[in-house]
């Protein structure tokens, strides 16, 4: 496994295990209840990673993947643009955004403090909304691209079909969530949708390990590109 395969792996495995762990250390002490929040929706993330002890997993957990992440859309950047020379804005634009996404969610992760009444809570809403929000931008443009015909034919299937499917499913998700939150809707189904939504982020950054297969990052003083092996 390359190192731009095992930067995708390790955005996928860190932001995952955290947000699990977090919840596990959570329940243990008592600060929230033993559910199922993917189907229950009993509990939002934020829940699981605001007390003491499992705050400090969660916050330096997910800051730690952010930093995965943002590498991430970097490889990404480099290496669509070897096989898209005429989308350069388009590709630029597909990796800022992702990079702006990310900062909302160091945002949001960076507020939470043990005492849930000294917490910033609307910086933290917005970095949150932020960070759901521009990824599915962000992946669903970089699914765009990925299927023009300069790259499409290069690009296995199932890579393909994953991200079209994970994009689709976070749009619908962030329609439902969004609906939800203008009629103050059930707060368990958005608690929910929130859970989905980070492991669909995650799953469409896991779906490079495909792309990136033969590829190799050489990082210069001056620069970073991808090349083929």
């Amino acid at each position: 496994m390359n190192l731009p395969q095992k930067i995708s792996v390790l955005s996928f495995v860190v932001s995952q295990v955290v947000i699990i762990v977090s919840y596990i250390i959570s329940v243990q002490y008592g600060h929230v209840d033993a559910c199922f929040p993917y189907i229950q929706g009993c509990l939002n993330i934020t829940d699981a990673g605001i007390y003491s002890p499992e705050g400090y997993v969660f916050r330096g957990g997910m800051i730690t993947a952010c930093a995965f992440f943002i590498v991430w859309w970097g490889i990404s950047h480099q290496w669509l643009k070897l096989q898209l020379d005429n989308e350069s804005n388009k590709i630029r634009l597909m990796s800022a955004l992702g990079v702006i996404a990310t900062i909302g969610l160091i945002v949001a992760t960076a507020v939470l403090i043990p005492d849930r009444k000294a917490i910033a809570w609307t910086p933290h809403v917005i970095g949150a909304m932020l960070f759901f929000t521009v990824s599915f931008a962000a992946q669903s443009l970089m699914t765009y691209l990925v299927h023009r015909p300069e790259i499409k034919q290069n690009m296995s299937t199932k890579s393909l079909i994953s991200k079209l499917v994970i994009v689709a499913v976070q749009g619908i998700m962030i329609a439902v969530f969004l609906y939800l939150e203008l009629t103050d809707g059930s707060e368990s189904i958005r608690s929910a949708i929130e859970w989905w939504l980070a492991l669909l982020i995650a799953l469409f950054f896991l779906t490079a390990t495909w792309d990136w297969k033969g590829y190799k990052l050489n990082a210069t003083i001056d620069n970073s590109a991808l090349v083929a092996e």
